[in-house]
């Protein structure tokens, strides 16, 4: 009888979300091992980047493995030697007899290359078992290996009339509490939160994590800031450790300014300007080589920015049930369709509430 692998690989999911803004660089994975009765034997996940990946983890929990077991895995297994051997020699070596996987590794130097070893080993390979479902999971990495931008999601948080901050700029509280935990928790699933130095002119938030368990690894805060304007005693210039810091992008040429950020503990990079404002493009590029997701939480005209340059992967927007009033700020500043033909519409949608609150998730259909 054909085996169904669908319940195992939707575990094996569930696993690898287990370390969601934990493995930067690396990929979320998660493995299953099963006997020949179908019986759970091993389960692992990926915990950290330089840690020993899912299919290790699973096999140590299975101990001694039964002759033809299967394991199933999120991810074709690595080929190469990293920070960790290479997972295809250990399931060879283990007497694993099939590994069902649901996507190959898109990246370059990795591409196919476990599949093809674990085949010529003898171990058959069956791909593709919840595919699209497992690319989800794993939707940043893949960006980031295929074109060497980061996944690009933002945040919004505004009433039912679509206003992100009252006419004098107030916007405490717009969302519940229990929607600010929401965004906490997606804030803490990202390499970096980014957003305008006019944010921290008027906000002057600390962009940290709080209200959930907080990761082992840094939290970057990135500020794009044309003219260096970002005030030196900010929480994110003064409030930096081993978890929280700060890159300040700028085309500023004031470089005693600049040193006086950096003897702080910021980085200062300069990017060309475009238009009188920071290039965009310029900017993604650098911040491709150092982040796999990034989470754009504001202004409106930062975002605006990355809405007309069609550089966003995902939208979380909640929606509180209040009106704050046409004289308010509009969320994307300098966005003109004119047209119902020119409207950005949503897709693959899921709405939830949360405190009297709406979060609408999706993916912009470009």
């Amino acid at each position: 009888m054909k085996t169904d692998y669908t319940p195992y690989m939707k575990l094996a999911i569930r696993l690898g979300k287990k370390a969601e803004g934990m493995t930067s660089p690396n990929p979320l994975v998660g493995a299953v091992i099963i006997d020949q009765q179908g019986k759970i034997i091993g389960k692992g996940f990926h915990k950290m980047a330089g840690q020993p990946h899912a299919e290790v983890m699973a096999l140590r929990d299975a101990g001694k493995v039964p002759a033809g077991s299967t394991m199933i895995v999120t991810l074709e297994p690595c080929n190469h030697f990293g920070r960790t051997p290479p997972c295809t020699l250990a399931l060879k070596q283990s007497g694993i007899k099939r590994v069902v996987i649901a996507n190959k590794d898109p990246n370059p130097g990795v591409k196919g290359g476990g599949a093809a070893y674990l085949r010529k080993a003898g171990i058959e390979v069956i791909d593709s078992v919840c595919r699209q479902e497992a690319a989800r999971l794993n939707e940043a990495y893949f960006k980031q290996v295929k074109t060497s931008l980061p996944f690009i999601s933002v945040k919004l948080a505004m009433s039912l009339d679509g206003r992100i901050a009252a006419h004098d700029g107030s916007s405490k509280w717009i969302t519940s509490e229990y929607s600010r935990r929401i965004a906490h928790k997606l804030r803490n699933t990202v390499d970096a939160v980014v957003v305008g130095a006019g944010t921290i002119k008027k906000d002057n938030p600390e962009l940290t994590v709080r209200h959930v368990r907080v990761r082992n690894r840094p939290l970057y805060r990135v500020i794009f800031d044309t003219h260096l304007s970002t005030p030196l005693h900010a929480k994110v210039v003064t409030n930096q450790s081993t978890l929280y810091k700060t890159i300040i992008l700028t085309a500023s040429n004031n470089s005693q300014r600049a040193r006086t950020f950096e003897h702080r503990g910021a980085e200062v990079i300069r990017i060309r300007t475009s238009g009188g404002m920071l290039s965009l493009q310029d900017a993604l590029n650098f911040l491709g080589k150092r982040f796999m997701h990034i989470l754009v939480e504001g202004g409106a005209g930062l975002v605006g920015s990355f809405v007309k340059a069609r550089q966003v992967d995902k939208f979380h927007i909640f929606i509180a049930p209040k009106i704050i009033g046409a004289d308010g700020i509009y969320p994307f500043q300098g966005v003109f369709l004119k047209s119902m033909n020119n409207v950005l519409e949503l897709k693959d949608v899921q709405l939830s509430t949360h405190g009297g609150d709406c979060l609408f998730q999706g993916y912009p259909r470009w």
